[in-house]
């Protein structure tokens, strides 16, 4: 400990005390205007990533209410047409085009159907949402890969893992 303070006071003693001051002054104005710069940027995202989100959830809104409804075509403009529904079964992947979800769902009744967005991140036209969603008695931990397409976000792969 000694030996630190022998080393700070030797720079310090060494450094002219308005060289010092100067360089704290310079150093805290450096810093506020970059904070002030952060600040704009941050609003300016938060901004776009609100639009963003409303069209994701656009994608997950029609998601849920095709479960609701018991009808899988409410889904469809959801969904590009190439996506996949992926899931793990007794420890093997399964994977299958996502007409089989459309499927299920218009084979099924209607039922309560609701969901809850945990995680969205959002990088230009690409974006990840993770949702806990519940399907009649059913609860499910849903992940989805979107893309934009044009003006509407279409989601490109959709995994899942029933909750116990």
């Amino acid at each position: 400990r000694q030996t630190i303070e022998k080393i700070s006071k030797k720079i310090f003693s060494s450094v002219p005390t308005v060289a010092l001051i100067s360089t704290l002054i310079i150093g805290g104005v450096l810093v506020s205007c970059q904070d002030k710069n952060n600040q704009n940027n941050k609003t300016e995202v938060m901004q776009n990533n609100q639009e963003e989100k409303e069209g994701i959830l656009k994608a997950i809104d029609l998601y849920i209410e095709a479960g609701r409804k018991g009808d899988g075509n409410i889904a469809k403009p959801a969904f590009a047409s190439t996506a996949t529904m992926s899931w793990s079964e007794n420890g093997a992947l399964k994977s299958v085009p996502i007409q089989a979800l459309f499927d299920g769902f218009s084979a099924a009744k209607p039922m309560e159907a609701n969901y809850k967005l945990t995680t969205l991140d959002v990088e230009g036209d690409v974006a990840i949402a993770r949702i806990e969603s519940q399907f009649g008695p059913d609860k499910y931990a849903d992940m989805f890969t979107l893309v934009k397409d044009g003006s509407n976000w279409k989601i490109i792969s959709k995994i899942y893992q029933v909750k116990k």
